[in-house]
């Protein structure tokens, strides 16, 4: 009986631990997943991949500069092709970000190149447990 006992609460043990271990393992925070996304969204433009770049956008994608992903992703393959991204450079370094109703606004996002500088804004989405931008601004277009 006494062995039993033990075996019980040995059993217990080691599923309360299982249990804690799986409750303290959570993921990445929203904010980490948000700076993923910017990282990827930044290197794949810099490197002028442009599938790459694509996945890292909402399939409702909009704005007032392209009404939708396809008409973004033709903007961003004649500006490769025109070399308006040769020696593109992306900084987050001056950027605020306003994370609020299941949306996350950064700004500004500093982009320079062969065709000169601009600020945009970012608006990104959560979908599908993944930080996608839904939104881009760019002044001065």
């Amino acid at each position: 009986m006494k062995k039993m006992s033990v075996s019980f609460c040995a059993g217990a043990l080691l599923l309360a631990f299982a249990l804690a271990g799986c409750a303290g393992h959570k993921g990445p925070s929203d904010s980490e997943l948000v700076q993923q996304t910017l990282d990827a969204w930044a290197k794949t433009l810099v490197a002028k991949d442009l599938d790459k770049f694509m996945t890292n956008f909402s399939e409702k994608f909009s704005s007032s500069q392209a009404a939708d992903k396809a008409t973004l992703a033709n903007f961003i393959k004649e500006a490769i092709e025109s070399g308006y991204l040769d020696d593109a450079k992306v900084s987050f370094e001056n950027s605020k970000r306003d994370m609020k109703n299941g949306k996350c606004v950064v700004y500004p996002v500093d982009l320079s190149g062969a065709a000169g500088s601009v600020a945009a804004e970012l608006t990104l989405v959560k979908e599908a447990g993944k930080w996608l931008v839904e939104g881009m601004e760019v002044d001065g277009l």
